[in-house]
């Protein structure tokens, strides 16, 4: 009798479908997380599988690359939606990011281990440069943020400390693990818009804006009447000062609003 472990065959995408993939592996019951700079930023859940197979896209052409320290890993974005799907890592092999499987909530298997020096080890992130701000009114505590590479940056004015952030089970905040925070649209101040890509699908008056660089999804800006006064901006991004950890996590069903996610399989 065979001691080996019945494969299951997963698939899945960045979020336009763009890229898709499949491996087989034994039944996944756990992940990996890390407190690195950009693992904090993008929410990565890591699985490593042996079996991985592009069956619509390439790594290499389809995906765009983001290196940065010591450049030994290459972190691949789909540059039209933003999705970080995986890593390649210098031996190699693949590091997957699990919230892009199809039909497998990442979030609801424990996450096995966590390197928690990830963020101590060298050579140490350098935060990208602050914006200015004039006129700061008095009481207003001013919260600097960035994607990665710091071509997209911000500075929010915030009258208090936040002390919760939503998260959402739809189809792309799922995949892009964010906390979203509500600010209105005049408290936060951005420079290197023109490194933002806005990304829209289904009602396509979310613009799910991300870094073209690095990948990294900052702000939701909402181009309908009613819902332009205020921004979605992810608390992830902030570089110091909030750590999404010590928040109050509401949820948000987004997954059960229609229309209906279909990634096309």
């Amino acid at each position: 009798m065979s001691d080996s472990p019945t494969l299951v065959e997963y698939r899945g995408n960045c979020h336009c479908g763009a890229f898709k993939f499949t491996f087989k592996a034994p039944e996944i019951k756990e992940t990996y997380a890390c407190n690195c700079s950009i693992c904090y930023k993008n929410a990565y859940l890591w699985g490593f599988p042996k079996d991985f197979l592009a069956v619509k896209g390439d790594i290499d052409t389809t995906l765009k690359s983001y290196e940065f320290a010591n450049r030994t890993m290459q972190h691949k974005f789909c540059p039209t939606c933003g999705t970080s799907v995986l890593a390649r890592i210098p031996d190699g092999s693949i590091g997957l990011n699990l919230r892009t499987l199809d039909s497998f909530d990442a979030t609801a298997v424990p996450v096995a281990a966590t390197d928690d020096a990830g963020a101590s080890k060298e050579p140490l992130y350098k935060v990208p440069e602050p914006v200015k701000v004039e006129a700061v009114p008095e009481g207003t505590i001013v919260y600097q943020g960035s994607c990665h590479c710091g071509a997209v940056r911000y500075a929010y004015l915030a009258s208090e400390a936040p002390k919760e952030a939503t998260e959402c089970n739809c189809s792309i905040c799922h995949r892009h693990g964010i906390a979203w925070i509500y600010p209105d649209t005049p408290t936060v101040v951005f420079e290197g818009l023109d490194s933002l890509v806005e990304y829209k699908f289904a009602e396509k008056w979310r613009l799910q804006g991300f870094c073209g660089v690095c990948g990294v999804h900052v702000r939701e800006r909402f181009a309908k009447e009613g819902k332009d006064h205020r921004y979605g901006l992810n608390i992830r991004t902030m570089n110091g000062g909030v750590n999404v950890a010590d928040l109050t996590i509401n949820k948000l069903d987004g997954k059960a609003l229609l229309p209906a996610y279909d990634a096309g399989w």
